[in-house]
C-alpha cells in the first residue's frame, strides 16, 4: 500500500433480501485518500453511503477487497483488534450523536479516549469547540448543537488519522449545522485529520472544495 490514510481497493458489500435475492450495495473499485483531505460523499438516500462508512470504519467487514487504514488493511484483522484500531486511528462522528445520558460532557469525552491511545486532552478540546462553560453538563442539559460539538470533540480526542462523519448536521437547524459544520473543517484543518464526510444536503456540499459521488466509485 502507499502512504495514503484510506485506500480501497475493488470492496464489495452485500446483502441477501427477504425473497433471496442479493441486493449490491457496495462497489468501489478504487478510492484514496491523503493526509488532509476532507471529502464530502454524496448519493441518493438508500444509496449505501452509511454502509460504505461502517466498512471503513471497520464495523462491517466487506464480502470482498481491501480497506486499508494509515496503512493497515483491516479486514485482516480479527473483530477485537479491529475495534482497538479503530479506537484509536478512527474517528466517527455520528448524526445520532451517540452520546451517553448518564454521564457529562467531558466524561463523555473522556470515556472515548479510553478505548484509544488516551495522548489527548479531552477538556483542551471541549474548548476548542466551544464548551468550556458546559464541561459538567449531561446531554439532557445541552442544545442539540452542543451535543453534536460533544461528539465532534470524542471522535477527535485520540487524534485520529481519518474522521468519518455520517450526515453530523441532520439533526440540526440550519444555523447550527453551518456552525457545527464548520467547526469541525476548522479542527480537523488544525489537527490535519483527513475528514470524509457523508451527506446528501446540497448546503453542506457547498463548504467543501471536493465533492465525490458514491456512484462515481465504482
Amino acid at each position: 500500500m502507499n502512504d495514503a490514510v484510506l485506500s480501497l481497493r475493488e470492496v464489495r458489500k452485500s446483502y441477501r433480501e427477504a425473497d433471496g435475492n442479493r441486493l449490491d450495495v457496495i462497489q468501489v473499485g478504487q478510492f484514496e485518500l491523503a493526509a488532509g483531505d476532507q471529502i464530502a460523499l454524496v448519493g441518493s438516500s438508500g444509496s449505501g453511503k452509511s454502509t460504505l462508512l461502517n466498512l471503513i470504519a471497520g464495523i462491517l467487514l466487506p464480502d470482498a477487497g481491501v480497506v486499508c487504514v494509515n496503512g493497515t488493511d483491516i479486514t485482516q484483522l480479527p473483530e477485537a483488534k479491529r475495534d482497538r484500531f479503530r479506537a484509536g486511528n478512527i474517528g466517527y462522528v455520528f448524526q445520532s450523536f451517540n452520546l451517553l445520558q448518564g454521564f457529562t460532557a467531558l466524561e463523555n469525552v473522556r470515556l472515548g479516549q479510553m478505548f484509544g491511545n488516551g495522548t489527548g486532552d479531552a477538556v483542551e478540546l471541549l474548548k476548542k469547540v466551544d464548551l468550556a462553560h458546559r464541561l459538567h453538563h449531561k446531554p439532557r442539559a445541552l442544545s442539540v448543537g452542543e451535543q453534536q460539538r460533544v461528539a465532534i470533540a470524542r471522535a477527535l480526542v485520540n487524534a485520529p488519522a481519518l474522521v468519518l462523519a455520517d450526515e453530523p448536521t441532520g439533526s440540526l437547524d440550519a444555523a447550527n449545522g453551518t456552525a457545527v459544520l464548520e467547526l469541525l473543517r476548522q479542527v480537523c484543518t488544525e489537527g490535519r485529520h483527513t475528514l470524509l464526510m457523508v451527506t446528501h444536503d446540497p448546503a453542506v456540499m457547498r463548504h467543501f472544495e471536493r465533492v465525490v459521488r458514491l456512484e462515481e466509485l465504482r
